[in-house]
């Protein structure tokens, strides 16, 4: 496909938010606010060519600021939580101190309220993308006394069969001169046109395990972390169910790219989440019950690099370690087809 004039980034704001607006040739619109570079909006074309919303964002500035439900945020350098807010890194006690509501959940990093800036956009082949950067410097934040460089590329496109795509290209680059911990994480909400709740919805996940966790959701030490699954994991429909589940030991399919995907058996349309299995060996599935807004209204499904808590497992120090110099990495790709 030709990038036309009509394609391109704009410069607007959402509720006050300053935001950054990329439009596909085929009509796709992209939303990205400068705070977190949080995704508040994705639209493609549906079955009829009228723009469906396929993301549940943040729906004003306010539920920005005070992050409910983490909508589609980036999770730098950790997802999901660390117990009691507190690790220990190359022989150093670290304390990460309260949130702002008290609790010590140490909830999805650091990057969810610093401000991101345009790098670039770029074109290739029937992609348009824009690429955003900040940091994290050691000053800024209690507890983690290291240098990153993040920067993240979103990109739109279309594939051979015309269904959409948005891409997620997230990398972190350790600028400091000693071994950071550092995983990487995305949240991003799906849903489905036609569909006020997901309870009619089918999931499938393509793992051999689910995460055990205790009543803090932080899973025990070792081998207890892991209970086995049959492959792949089914939800059909989902229903009742109320999943706040991460899912590992992931299987890839024949493009070697492990596939989570949400489907409406009623339309045929569905939303893929496709991550890569040696960048991201978790995925996290939340139905969405606890949200202050439109609860079960989308399913939070989460490409996530290692298990919650990985600041203090020891089955994840190794691949937790960056080391000066060096990046770590997220790929991840949302596919939209309309039957």
């Amino acid at each position: 496909m030709e990038i036309t004039a009509r394609a391109g980034l704009e410069r607007s704001t959402f509720d006050g938010e300053p935001t950054w607006v990329l439009t596909h040739p085929d009509g796709a619109r992209l939303v990205v606010a400068e705070t977190g570079a949080t995704v508040l909006s994705w639209q493609a074309p549906g079955a009829d060519g009228q723009l469906v919303e396929l993301l549940d964002g943040y729906a004003s500035a306010a539920e920005l600021a005070e992050e409910d439900g983490y909508r589609n945020a980036l999770l730098v350098p950790w997802s999901n939580r660390i117990r009691d807010a507190r690790y220990r890194f190359a022989g150093v006690s670290h304390d990460l101190g309260p949130a702002r509501d008290g609790s010590r959940e140490a909830l999805h990093g650091l990057v969810t309220g610093v401000r991101f800036a345009r790098a670039q956009m770029s074109v290739r082949d029937s992609d348009l993308a824009v690429r955003l950067v900040a940091s994290v410097a050691p000053d800024e934040h209690e507890g983690y006394p290291y240098s990153l460089d993040v920067a993240v590329s979103y990109a739109l496109g279309v594939g051979s069969e015309g269904e959409s795509r948005l891409g997620l290209e997230l990398t972190a680059t350790n600028t400091g001169d000693a071994p950071a911990p550092v995983t990487l994480g995305w949240h991003p909400y799906l849903r489905l046109p036609g569909h006020d709740t997901v309870d009619g919805l089918e999931l499938t996940v393509p793992a051999r395990s689910r995460v055990v966790t205790d009543e803090s959701k932080i899973p025990p030490a070792g081998e207890a972390a892991f209970a086995g699954e049959t492959t792949p994991v089914r939800f059909a429909p989902l229903g009742s169910s109320v999943l706040d589940q991460a899912f590992t030991d992931l299987v890839p399919d024949d493009d070697g790219v492990v596939a989570t995907v949400l489907r409406s058996p009623r339309t045929g349309e569905s939303l893929t989440v496709e991550q890569e299995p040696f960048q991201a060996r978790v995925v996290h599935v939340f139905t969405g019950d606890t949200l202050r807004r439109a609860p079960r209204a989308s399913v939070a499904v989460e490409p996530c690099g290692l298990l919650t808590d990985a600041f203090n497992r020891a089955d994840s120090a190794e691949a937790l370690t960056l080391a000066p110099g060096e990046q770590r990495q997220l790929v991840s790709d949302i596919v939209y087809r309309h039957g």
